[in-house]
């Protein structure tokens, strides 16, 4: 079953570019269920391709099967991050929580639509505003030039539509650009981790394994400052938590 999900996921990713050998033995390891050796063949092969999909699917996989689900779900949020309407991706995220706890119910970042849009990359939303920007400057041409007054309304409707959508466009590229490049949300990866205040004071708070965290600000001291699920904030340190 393992075996069928792996090789269906790389099916369904033609465009995705492999890294080559160590991407090879990462997936002969995790068919024979050596996983460890799996999660260090794909994580090289991360270093040799950063941001490929099908490496940060597979290391997703492997981390699940050795119960290290904190760095599954953190594995599965970076292909995902990349892939931003990827459903297997978000099958692995969803299962990983469920092994935490079943009672879990796991949010994805983006919503449906913002998810289809942001699935093309910022480049090719601007290459379509370019597009649009040149048939609109092509319709306010034939619009000023035209005498027929049904011909200038067509021209005056089809240069609307042509800015709505460069407009449209560019708000997408932009969105798109940040949310491909932004690193946000971290992800607990230990069991539990400690919290300290702004001084290097320890909390009684102790956030868990696979727990989401809105990044505010990085220290000098290797403490990030995160605001949990809740609203409440801590310093962690960058050790006890994976960037997305």
């Amino acid at each position: 079953m393992r075996k069928w999900i792996v090789h269906i996921f790389l099916a369904l990713l033609p465009w995705t570019l492999y890294a080559g050998s160590n991407f090879d033995e990462g997936v002969k390891s995790f068919e024979k269920k050596e996983y460890e050796t799996a999660i260090t063949k794909f994580r090289t092969s991360l270093n040799e391709t950063p941001n490929d999909i099908a490496s940060y699917y597979n290391l997703g996989l492997a981390y699940h099967e050795t119960k290290s689900f904190g760095n599954a779900i953190w594995a599965f949020e970076k292909a995902l991050k990349l892939s931003p309407s990827d459903a297997a991706s978000k099958q692995g995220i969803q299962r990983s929580y469920a092994a935490l706890d079943p009672k879990f119910k796991w949010e994805p970042q983006l919503n449906r639509l913002e998810s289809a849009l942001y699935g093309f990359s910022g480049s090719t939303w601007s290459i379509i505003a370019i597009i649009f920007s040149i048939l609109l400057a092509s319709g306010i041409v034939q619009f000023v030039r035209t005498k027929n007054l049904s011909s200038k309304r067509l021209y005056f409707a089809l240069s609307g539509l042509y800015l709505f959508v460069l407009v449209s466009s560019v708000i997408i590229a932009m969105g798109s650009t940040y949310y491909a490049i932004s690193n946000d949300y971290v992800i607990v990866t230990k069991d539990s981790i400690v919290t300290y205040t702004s001084s290097k004071k320890e909390t009684s708070a102790k956030l868990l394994e696979g727990e989401r965290l809105l990044m505010i600000d990085r220290a000098k001291s290797g403490m990030i400052n995160v605001s949990s699920a809740s609203g409440d904030t801590y310093y962690v340190k960058s050790t006890d938590v994976a960037f997305i």
